[in-house]
């Protein structure tokens, strides 16, 4: 038996012996003395406003620092946009402090200039006109080390060497970015870049040397001072592409650590504990190792009894996994088979609602709208006015059979037609259906009101059989419904003297005159005793055009608008571009009455903008 235990206590002293030799440097080594504990004390100063032009990140880089310092367990104070006085108020605070601390750090981003070889932090309120007036205005950089005073680790980063405008003010001893500082044991200031260099202010939330210095706290926070002001310069080059080299100065008394390193053994209660825990671990291990041998040969002895039954076990055991395996894959396939035909079930009869909802909304708009058209007609012919024969509107309910996804155009948006397509507004509707819910916004200039400019929105609220219920809303309140399909037509809208050619006209045959549908619009309505009717049509030409919503090929369509009413009767010629690719007006200019002031038109409509169903 003894001669079993004595590699168990070989090993044991081994252990002892590696773990006092251990212990013994530990003690030698000790702590770094920069990173002894005592208060520690920050000033964070973002400049960004200055009357001479703002910087962008200076207050970013300010208060991401401080936040950073404060869970560092710094005592921060940080002020944004210090005038002279503001600075003068925080270095008087901050000195007093420093004197008590351990470590005080400075942070400076903003404006910075040296003149005679001086550095100088600019307050956004500072306007020296002389050299003399810097002492007074400005806040050297020297005497914010000075505010420092007996800390014993003094640290000082100054983001602060941007190109400034006021170093061109003076005509001596101003000169591009910072003087090199003078150097002191124990104080410790890294500059953005060297000095005599300009640094950048950065794209990014942060400047490069501020957004690399955040890095190195919060990522290395372990470091020592040295090591981390090296990944600084580094990443500041790399990110910079050799452009920016940020630069240090000074040195301290010892190595220091934003975060202490893991504390390291330097006495003797803690030299005999290391000893007593590797001695521990060492007999644990020595154990387990001799648990481990005699468990090994158990386990082959077993394995040479029991082998064959451990094997049927085994196949045992993966036959019923398989079998239950294979008895959810069949319960999961009949659940996801029965949800989809719910699923598919419930889009047909929701489609099969939408539709017939549209189709009735779309029938009794037909109804209304021919039953006005009747109106008008009677009342033009008691008028003694030739009135144009015009079929009434009809659906078109029993159209071929389609399927169920074809037959009715829904309110859905097709992915040509999102927000963030990036064709050209003319195309976006040439290779996809209409669907309700789509908008035609229109500009309307009426010079007859001063130039005033209205909004008219076109929204189609169903289609069905090759109609379309459109509504018409006149700067966002009056509006009006009409049907309209393939046929040319002319519809007043809201608002005073205004009417537009109807959407969808597709074929080529183009009448003389068409009267003008009254939409409800009092001066077109032959209820109301008003007539309007467009004469002498005829297509000029084709024309590409260009409007705020994008380029189109048109027809141009000129002709002659003539209205009568209680103010008697007034003609104006009407031009109007006519895209048979969208079936929508682009554009039209209604100018002057001839012989009716009353009737003084002096209009233009341009489409603006396409809003697919969804958009908004």
């Amino acid at each position: 038996m003894w001669r079993s235990l004595l590699p168990l206590f070989v090993v044991v002293m081994q252990f002892v012996v590696a773990g006092q030799a251990t212990c013994v440097e530990l003690a030698k080594k000790g702590m770094p003395s920069a990173s002894e504990d005592g208060a520690r004390v920050a000033v964070v100063i973002g400049n960004s406003r200055y009357p001479s032009g703002a910087l962008v990140n200076p207050r970013n880089d300010a208060t991401a620092i401080a936040s950073a310092l404060k869970k560092l367990k710094f005592d921060v104070e940080l002020k944004l946009d210090a005038t002279k006085a503001d600075l003068d108020g925080v270095f008087k605070r901050f000195s007093g402090k420093a004197d008590q601390s351990a470590v005080a750090v400075v942070f400076y981003a903003g404006h910075g200039i040296q003149v005679s070889g001086n550095n100088y932090l600019i307050p956004i309120d500072a306007n020296p006109q002389s050299e003399r007036d810097l002492k007074r205005e400005m806040v050297r950089l020297d005497d914010v080390i000075d505010d420092m005073g007996s800390a014993k680790v003094k640290i000082v980063f100054f983001d602060a060497c941007r190109d400034n405008p006021l170093t061109r003010s003076f005509s001596r001893g101003g000169s591009r970015g910072m003087a090199a500082p003078s150097e002191a044991t124990g104080t410790l200031i890294s500059f953005s870049t060297k000095h005599g260099n300009t640094a950048l202010d950065g794209d990014g939330k942060n400047s490069p040397y501020t957004g690399a210095l955040l890095a190195a706290l919060e990522g290395s926070q372990r470091m020592e001072i040295e090591q981390l002001l090296r990944k600084v310069q580094q990443d500041v080059k790399r990110d910079t592409r050799g452009q920016q080299e940020p630069w240090r100065y000074g040195s301290l008394d010892g190595d220091f650590y934003f975060l202490t390193p893991v504390p390291e053994a330097n006495t003797a209660a803690v030299q005999k504990e290391m000893v007593d825990k590797a001695v521990a671990e060492a007999v644990t291990e020595a154990l387990r190792q001799a648990n481990e041998q005699s468990a090994k040969e158990r386990a082959e002895t077993q394995q040479r009894v029991n082998e064959q039954a451990v094997a049927e076990a085994l196949r045992k055991a993966n036959e019923q996994v398989a079998r239950e395996r294979a008895e959810a894959e069949r319960k999961a396939e009949e659940r996801i088979a029965r949800e989809r035909a719910e699923i598919e079930q419930r889009a047909a009869r929701e489609r099969s609602e939408l539709k017939e909802s549209m189709e009735r909304m779309l029938k009794e708009a037909i109804e209304r709208q021919n039953a006005l058209l009747l109106a008008e007609r009677e009342a033009r012919k008691a008028s003694g006015e030739a009135v144009v024969p015009q079929a009434p509107v009809t659906t078109v309910v029993a159209a071929p059979e389609r399927k169920p996804e074809t037959s009715l155009q829904l309110a859905m948006v097709p992915s040509s037609l999102r927000q963030d397509d990036k064709r050209p507004a003319s195309s976006l509707l040439a290779d996809a259906a209409v669907n309700a819910g789509d908008a035609w916004e229109y500009a309307v200039r009426d010079e007859k009101f001063g130039g005033k400019g209205h909004r008219l929105v076109f929204r189609v609220k169903a289609m069905s059989g090759g109609k379309s219920l459109e509504e018409f809303t006149w700067d966002g309140g009056n509006r009006t419904e009409w049907v309209v399909g393939g046929e040319l037509m002319a519809v007043a809208v809201p608002g005073d003297s205004r009417f537009m050619f109807a959407p969808h006209w597709a074929n080529d045959s183009l009448p003389s005159g068409i009267d003008v549908m009254s939409g409800n619009f009092p001066r077109c309505n032959p209820l109301e005793g008003g007539f309007c009717r467009v004469a002498n049509l005829k297509q000029s030409g084709t024309e590409t055009i260009t409007v705020a919503a994008g380029t189109f090929n048109t027809i141009r369509l000129e002709g002659w608008i003539n209205a009568t009413n209680s103010s008697g009767t007034g003609t104006a010629p009407v031009v109007a571009w006519y895209s048979k690719d969208q079936r929508r007006l682009i554009k039209q200019i209604v100018t002057s009455s001839k012989n009716n002031p009353n009737w003084n038109f002096k209009e233009v409509i341009e489409l603006k903008a396409i809003h697919p169903a969804g958009s908004r």
